[in-house]
């Protein structure tokens, strides 16, 4: 679990010192030399960043280089012709040399990795306090500019506190901001994938969009979804009933979070329960409920009684789609290309999509070449495959949280 209010009061100081410079910062050896710009410092782990390079020699080629200290030493560089102006913009500029093939100012960020170690697979790495990143340009093997990034973690802006005397255990992420009236709201269900706390990222996620979230946790000792993989009726409408009272919440605006297996659980609520959920967001998951396997056990449970579950998800029928025509706010749904826990990830989102119909403010995201944790927060390594699906899945997470932000902000009615 991330930590919680401990740098929360610090990093909100913190952020308020940046809130009176200019929205632009600069770095490097000199004014007048070479010198990087970046559009915000510091910065939020989840926020995109314009980076270029000022001040260069025409003609000649630039490395920029990463690294960074996060459990271990984390590095990452790319190579770049200098045009005639010597600017290099790495938002539109192509890397003649990098780990990824596409112009991408967070390329740098996001395929940090470690000599002879791992992908990031712990939030402590990257989700939780102030990770800084050292950026430096060489041109012929001198360093010519340099410029350190602090990136926030969602732990260190993100105020949570555990819940667990409403007939659930979870934690409610407080949103971060000065919204006025009330806003959309967003229970996470948690239990997408063992080892992966993908519902915490998820919720802290959505509360540095601004928005009240409360995730319902994976091991709770009085229900929710257990690590079996069960969800009790009893302890979402729970859950519902608690998020909807707190204050700042529009109750009729109340949205479903659920990964991989979760998915269907977050559409499942959102097609039974209408009078508490308003939308739903399913990322790489199926779209029908099926049975916990290999040992069938159910996928939901209401007054202790089986929901109706398919056992299987490699033949996707009709009949096991859920009738999400039925649920009357948006959804967000996106399936992996190249999902490898998932194979027919994508078939089971088009049997959603012809279910659902043509209904307004709905986002069906297909993401070729993308792995199956593409519903993972952008811009760090933290659960990303390595080449060559990186840059795909990196892509496919900052396009489904980009729809994630733009769906709470529509559904707001202030």
């Amino acid at each position: 679990m991330m930590r919680r209010l401990r740098a929360a009061v610090a990093a909100v100081a913190l952020l308020g010192l940046f809130s009176g410079l200019a929205a632009c910062t600069t770095g490097g050896s000199s004014p007048l030399g070479a010198h990087f710009i970046v559009s915000k410092d510091p910065s939020a782990s989840w926020w995109p960043l314009d980076i270029w390079v000022e001040g260069l020699v025409p003609g000649h080629q630039v490395t920029v280089a990463a690294s960074a200290n996060s459990s271990g030493r984390w590095t990452s560089r790319a190579t770049y012709g200098i045009p005639a102006d010597g600017v290099v913009d790495l938002g539109t500029a192509m890397p003649e040399l990098a780990p990824f093939s596409k112009p991408d100012a967070m390329g740098l960020f996001w395929s940090l990795a470690r000599s002879g170690a791992g992908a990031a697979s712990t939030n402590s790495e990257w989700g939780d306090g102030t990770v800084t990143i050292d950026l430096t340009a060489s041109v012929d093997g001198r360093v010519v500019a340099r410029y350190a990034v602090h990136r926030m973690g969602l732990g260190t802006i993100v105020a949570s506190h555990a819940v667990f005397d409403s007939g659930f255990l979870g934690d409610f992420f407080s949103p971060t901001g000065n919204a006025i009236g009330l806003q959309p709201a967003v229970l996470v269900l948690g239990g997408g994938d063992n080892g992966m706390q993908s519902g915490v990222l998820a919720a802290a996620q959505i509360a540095g969009f601004g928005f009240p979230t409360l995730a319902l946790s994976s091991f709770g000792s009085t229900g929710g979804v257990l690590q079996s993989g069960t969800l009790h009726a009893e302890t979402l409408v729970a859950a519902l009933a608690w998020l909807r009272q707190q204050p700042g919440v529009d109750k009729d605006r109340v949205f479903v979070f659920g990964a991989s297996r979760s998915a269907p659980l977050a559409l499942w609520a959102a097609v039974n329960y209408p009078s508490l959920v308003f939308g739903a967001f399913a990322p790489s998951g199926t779209t029908g409920v099926i049975c916990t396997s290999p040992v069938p056990v159910p996928a939901i449970t209401v007054g202790g009684a089986w929901v109706p579950c398919t056992t299987g998800t490699s033949v996707v029928r009709a009949a096991d789609v859920l009738p999400l025509q039925e649920i009357q706010g948006p959804i967000v749904l996106a399936c992996a290309g190249e999902d490898e826990t998932l194979p027919n990830s994508c078939d089971w989102m088009t049997a959603g999509e012809r279910a659902r119909g043509n209904q307004f403010g709905d986002t069906f995201l297909r993401a070729s070449g993308s792995t199956h944790a593409l519903y993972i927060p952008p811009y760090t390594p933290l659960y990303l495959p390595p080449s060559p699906t990186a840059q795909a899945t990196e892509n496919a997470r900052a396009a489904f949280w980009s729809a994630v932000e733009r769906t709470l902000h529509s559904a707001s009615r202030t």
